[in-house]
């Protein structure tokens, strides 16, 4: 195996993951917004009444990372729980209207730093999520393998 290739790869996929998120770091962080919040918010735009468990699911981290992170954003008026009306026990969260607002500026100003990738060829963008929908399934192959 060649360990040259597989770190020419990473470093590769983390040159561009940092520049991305950068790009959503300066979209949030002008709106008092950390990157995860920005998550948050998209995520809740997309799937309204979602629970706290599926939230980090989505996220990726905890579900105790997920309530802290709810918990301040309910502070600063971003997001409300409500108790399910047939089970009073499931919490859903729903994006409040100043949520919404904040949501749609620091959206707006990434679309607007993300606006050089218009520049690449339509070619070049379908090729790229190939190789990465490739990437994808040999590395869930493997792990896969692993487990079995």
């Amino acid at each position: 195996m060649d360990s040259n290739r597989i770190t020419d790869i990473f470093l590769s996929f983390r040159e561009v993951n940092q520049s991305m998120h950068h790009a959503i770091w300066n979209a949030s962080e002008d709106l008092g917004l950390t990157p995860i919040q920005l998550m948050v918010l998209k995520i809740l735009d997309k799937t309204p009444q979602i629970g706290v468990s599926e939230l980090a699911d989505c996220l990726f981290v905890g579900n105790s990372a997920t309530s802290g992170i709810v918990d301040r954003m309910v502070k600063m008026g971003l997001l409300i729980r409500e108790r399910g009306e047939r089970d009073r026990r499931s919490v859903r969260l729903r994006i409040t209207h100043k949520g919404e607002e904040l949501y749609n500026q620091a959206n707006e100003r990434r679309m607007q730093m993300m606006e050089p990738l218009m520049q690449m060829d339509e070619s070049d963008v379908n090729e790229l999520i190939k190789i990465h929908k490739k990437i994808v399934a040999l590395l869930e192959k493997t792990e896969n393998l692993e487990r079995g």
